[in-house]
């Protein structure tokens, strides 16, 4: 189990969830570039999204083995963003409050504008929160070729990205949903036991 944490937080993020599997899985929590105990470069190019998953080649160190990645919102879409460029290496994803990117231009531009006037309150430089800026469509427009198990948990208070889960839940081949209900951003923190529940139905899977 590979967990990658989103924008505004860091690997610890995911303690509660871990504590829950580390008796029957592998888990490894790693912290992005700019976030937590990793280093925070000042080139831009560090964030960019094929740096990031060169990062996350790097730590599967045995491609024979099944290997799930559970993201967290930027975590969940760098995931989607693995798959699609590099098929045949993870074998699940459990996408928890996560969204596909966005298709229209103008709609990623007002997306990249709140994330880098958001960038103090999130804790990151405004470097670092390049690591979350959308710069094509690419995941959006590929959604129907991730054909490996996937799990979304949303919760039913996050509405920023329920309407993204109902597209994802209809776009995704191989997909089953978990909608926790009154949980908003953070599910792992305020419902653990769900999305290791998830993270098992997904491993029941591959065995």
């Amino acid at each position: 189990m590979l967990f990658l944490h989103g924008l505004d937080s860091d690997s610890s993020v995911w303690a509660p969830t871990v504590d829950l599997l580390a008796g029957d899985h592998h888990c490894v929590s790693i912290d992005l570039p700019g976030h937590g105990q990793s280093p925070n470069p000042d080139d831009p190019s560090a964030y960019r999204r094929e740096a990031v998953l060169d990062r996350i080649d790097e730590l599967i160190t045995d491609p024979t083995r099944p290997t799930t990645l559970v993201g967290h919102s930027l975590g969940g879409y760098l995931g989607m963003a693995h798959v699609l460029t590099r098929p045949g290496v993870l074998s699940g994803l459990v996408l928890v409050s996560t969204g596909p990117g966005f298709r229209d231009q103008g709609a990623r531009e007002s997306w990249n504008d709140r994330v880098e006037a958001g960038a103090p309150e999130y804790g990151v430089t405004s470097t670092a929160a390049g690591i979350a800026l959308h710069v094509d469509s690419m995941v959006i427009d590929h959604l129907h070729e991730i054909d490996l198990p996937v799990a979304l948990v949303v919760g039913s208070d996050d509405r920023a990205f329920l309407r993204a889960n109902d597209y994802m839940e209809r776009k995704l081949p191989n997909a089953t949903r978990r909608t926790v209900e009154g949980a908003r951003h953070y599910v792992m923190r305020s419902n653990p036991e769900t999305v290791a529940d998830a993270v098992r139905s997904i491993t029941d899977q591959l065995q």
